[in-house]
């Protein structure tokens, strides 16, 4: 079941389900039919095929937000006067709910008629059957040719909105933009996670604002390359402005002279916009409903290169930090918030992302070969970033060394899921996200400056060891869970845990000592 997406589960009859946790923020308006909270909703996708299954599971989805949608309105009017958070939340709901008839009605006929195609080109047909398959054939080849000529009518508008110097006000239905958006959410959702699925929204937003009423084939290049250029003055956090509400994205931009918010950064539109918009595209030119991405390698130049976007913490900031609560004393098991100690010790030693030390479960910590390993993964109600992150990973010495063990052996003593309670997943799935904020305003609050530092520049401080620690290049790559540029190797498997954590064991800071951490009987034990 590791290649299902999520929220795809079997029952022992081999029957698939729905199944997906309840957040602990939900849990205090989502009731159960006993009055308790209500922890997991499932429902039978009524079926032992996976491919059908991962069809129906959008559907799915749809069920579950409404009945998310009714308990939160039947808790706010029960609880007093709706925050603006509520309220946002409850509109946000009604409106999703409003369009989603719609597009399970859109996903319901996009895969009746791909099912059709695909049946009437396997099946063993008897002659009448065949006879129907001609039929269909035919009217494809009708289809065929129809979209040869609207491509000759697409390059001729094309031709006269240049001439014009302005795009033409409607250019067909035929591939219409909207259509499209459907299919592609149809077909993408089910393996989308949660943050995938906010990333979308103004994605989605922007392309309906910018070409209402157009076909998807008709957006020339020119068009393409117009949108590059608004989205540099779009404003930050458009949808959250009381002072934009209610504007289309044109219409934001054009106001916005007025109040000089923010506008969005190169990363932003590069990689939260172009970068799904052209996904959009090359998925349409494959499903043939269009013939070209204008917005193939579209992007804004971005002055700021990866790798400085974030700094990692010096020396002086390391021993500053890990000599103030909570590191001031060793690990006990009667302390609270086992998260905000370890993550961070974790994410220096291993160079693991927030959500990835956040998420781990009891289940995830074990040995193999007599060495104890971590094991990064996806699980149901966890994604993590790219398949080159999933691998097990020899535990660090130094963690060892500070009694982390021992600290896994009472949580699992303890019957825990979770190693961390207190990185529990926000309601967007975001495993440790509080914890992460909690971080970044305790290093404000210690003093340290720097741009951005935070949890995610351990990262960057375990990367730079590691080439000091000169790791010969494809060691180092699985140790950090990245991908060799122009390989398709995944380097989580083929190395042995021993070579791994022999070239862990070169992974230190020199000048940050951890001594005071140690606890007395383990120290005398070693």
């Amino acid at each position: 079941m590791k290649d299902d997406p999520m929220y795809l589960t079997k029952n022992s009859h081999g029957v698939y389900y729905y199944r997906r946790p309840i957040t602990a923020e939900d849990q205090v308006f989502w009731r159960g039919s006993s009055g308790s909270p209500k922890r997991e909703w499932n429902k039978s996708l009524r079926t032992k095929d996976r491919r059908e299954a991962i069809l129906r599971m959008t559907d799915a989805a749809d069920l579950y937000e409404a009945e998310r949608a009714a308990q939160l309105a039947v808790y706010i009017p029960q609880h007093g006067e709706e925050t603006d958070r509520q309220r946002e939340e409850r509109e946000a709901a009604e409106a999703a709910l409003a369009a989603s008839e719609a597009r399970r009605q859109a996903r319901r006929d996009y895969r009746i008629e791909r099912r059709l195609r695909l049946e009437m080109s396997t099946a063993e047909l008897d002659p009448q059957e065949a006879a129907w398959a001609d039929i269909v054939r035919e009217r494809d080849a009708e289809i065929a040719e129809l979209r040869k000529a609207a491509q000759g009518q697409r390059e001729a508008n094309a031709a006269l909105a240049k001439d014009l110097g302005r795009p033409l006000p409607n250019a067909g239905t035929e591939g219409s933009l909207e259509s499209i958006l459907l299919a592609y959410e149809a077909d993408k959702s089910p393996a989308w996670s949660a943050s995938t699925r906010k990333a979308l929204v103004p994605v989605f937003r922007l392309l309906r604002d910018m070409y209402p009423d157009r076909a998807a084939g008709s957006i020339t290049r020119q068009e393409a390359r117009d949108l590059v250029a608004l989205l540099q003055k779009v404003p930050t956090q458009i949808g959250k402005r009381k002072e934009l509400r209610g504007l289309t994205v044109p219409e934001a931009v054009e106001k916005n002279v007025v109040h000089g918010f923010p506008t969005l950064g190169p990363k932003t539109i590069n990689d939260g916009y172009l970068l799904h918009i052209a996904s959009i595209w090359n998925w349409a030119a494959r499903e043939q409903l269009v013939t070209g991405n204008p917005f193939t390698g579209l992007t804004v130049a971005d002055p700021v290169a990866d790798r400085d976007r974030r700094d990692p913490f010096t020396t002086a900031q390391l021993s500053t930090l890990f000599s103030a609560a909570p590191w001031n004393d060793p690990w006990a098991k009667s302390r609270d918030r086992p998260g905000a100690y370890w993550v961070p010790l974790i994410c220096l030693f291993h160079g693991l992302r927030n959500g990835e030390a956040s998420g781990l479960r009891v289940e995830d910590v074990y040995e193999v070969e007599g060495q104890p390993v971590l094991h990064v993964r996806e699980y149901a109600g966890r994604t993590i970033k790219t398949p080159e992150a999933r691998a097990e990973l020899p535990i660090h010495p130094e963690l060892l060394r500070l009694g982390f063990m021992n600290f896994v052996e009472d949580q699992r003593k303890a019957g825990e899921v979770g190693l961390f309670p207190d990185g529990k997943p926000s309601n967007r799935g975001q495993h440790g996200a509080k914890l992460g904020e909690r971080f970044s305003s305790h290093v404000r609050a210690l003093g340290l400056e720097g741009r951005k530092l935070g949890m995610h520049s351990f990262r960057h401080n375990f990367e730079d060891r590691l080439r000091a620690a000169e790791i010969a290049t494809r060691t180092a790559l699985a140790l950090a869970r990245r991908k060799e540029p122009g390989s398709g190797d995944n380097y989580g498997s083929g190395l042995s845990i021993r070579h791994k954590a022999e070239a862990l064991a070169k992974i230190t800071y020199p000048g940050l000592s951890l001594a005071h951490l140690e606890r007395k009987e383990l120290a005398n034990e070693g």
